[in-house]
């Protein structure tokens, strides 16, 4: 008889092409060595890393088919799991969900999870503070926030997917509470980055591009990822959906306006998205629902970049504070469904707990043209 695996977690990214990748990670027992995946009936081998009781499995996928649901099996486990690949174009409609500051309450995190997965998006972008597996002070210990991880991981497996069985992959921007230059192995430890370097761009074919970027969290703002920064925008100016997306935010709705990391950010990539025509960028770590006016060189203006946010995925919603720049702010769990209807437009929605919409925008991507918006349910 073929024992089964046991299981705690399995769990989807990206670390290439969207279209034709996709990255299987999954957590069993220190005993279980078992690194195989069968997709479809063809078996593909990964590798795995010990992280204290657990082994921490991963299996590369490539040359996958754009635009095509998988069926896949773990080792011996008769389990049969599901992903879907990126289109290379949009010849339908796109969906994902953009959201911040995920585990921190379970029960709030379990119940934006059920309107997450009523939206039946393709994959959700995690602005940091994903698994508040750290915190200041020396209260939470090297095994609290290992123990932190793997309930995050366990409770994304077991919510994330659809009433079909289709696992729905995230793209992750670390936060404060995730990592530390002096602690970044546990982090790194449950993942497969090529280099250990968080700010990075990932290329959904001629269309979209997700800039994921690090506050100061494990490489500087200023300096090298700045630089990169510059040419990774400059270098994707023709793809017609071009969303930052990171964790502290520079126009803040709870946090102080001149916090060290706000002027950082405004200071070294604001003036980036401008120049190079995003039109939003999503921010976090403030625990609120907020959405600026179009911003430019530190005004408002038309022409500038929208600043959605405030990471309040599943944690306690904060007061928000009336400022100039603010032009919608509620204390509410929030997410952001980005539909990317054609190559000519999108809508970016905020749902709340309940999954009601608090505001929706109409975006097309000339730089020229002002945002639509309409307040739907306040």
């Amino acid at each position: 008889m073929v024992q089964c695996l046991l299981l705690f977690a399995v769990y989807l990214t990206w670390y290439g092409d969207p279209t034709q990748t996709m990255a299987i990670h999954w957590l069993s027992g220190e005993d279980d060595h078992q690194d195989l995946v069968t997709l479809e009936k063809k078996e593909v081998t990964g590798t795995h890393r010990s992280v204290e009781e657990k082994n921490v499995h991963t299996v590369l996928l490539s040359d996958l088919k754009p635009d095509t649901e998988y069926t896949f099996r773990i080792g011996s486990d008769p389990q049969e799991h599901r992903f879907r690949t990126a289109p290379s174009d949009l010849t339908h409609p796109l969906r994902f969900i953009v959201g911040g500051d995920v585990f921190q309450v379970q029960k709030l995190f379990h119940q934006m999870n059920k309107v997450v997965v009523a939206q039946d998006p393709l994959f959700a972008v995690i602005g940091g503070d994903i698994a508040y597996a750290l915190f200041n002070g020396p209260i939470r210990s090297h095994r609290k926030s290992l123990r932190r991880w793997i309930s995050f991981l366990e409770g994304w497996s077991e919510d994330l997917r659809t009433s079909e069985g289709r696992l729905i992959p995230f793209l992750l921007a670390a936060g404060n509470h995730d990592i530390t230059p002096e602690g970044s192995d546990l982090f790194f430890n449950f993942f497969a980055f090529p280099e250990k370097r968080l700010y990075r761009a990932i290329d959904f074919s001629s269309y979209l591009s997700l800039i994921l970027l690090d506050t100061g969290h494990l490489d500087p703002i200023a300096g090298a990822q700045t630089d990169w920064l510059r040419q990774a925008l400059k270098e994707r100016e023709q793809i017609p959906f071009r969303f930052p997306v990171y964790h502290v935010s520079a126009y803040p709705s709870y946090y102080p306006f001149d916090s060290a990391l706000s002027e950082e950010v405004r200071k070294f990539w604001c003036p980036l998205f401008e120049e190079t025509g995003c039109r939003i960028a999503f921010e976090h770590h403030n625990h609120t629902y907020k959405k600026t006016f179009p911003i430019r060189a530190g005004k408002l203006d038309p022409t500038g970049v929208v600043y959605l946010g405030d990471g309040c995925w599943g944690v306690e919603p904060r007061p928000t504070y009336d400022r100039w720049y603010l032009e919608k702010r509620a204390r509410k769990n929030n997410v952001y469904l980005v539909e990317l209807k054609s190559i000519d437009e999108a809508t970016i929605q905020a749902l709340d707990l309940q999954g009601h919409s608090l505001d929706e925008m109409h975006l097309t991507p000339q730089e020229s043209l002002p945002l639509q918006s309409q307040t739907v349910h306040q």
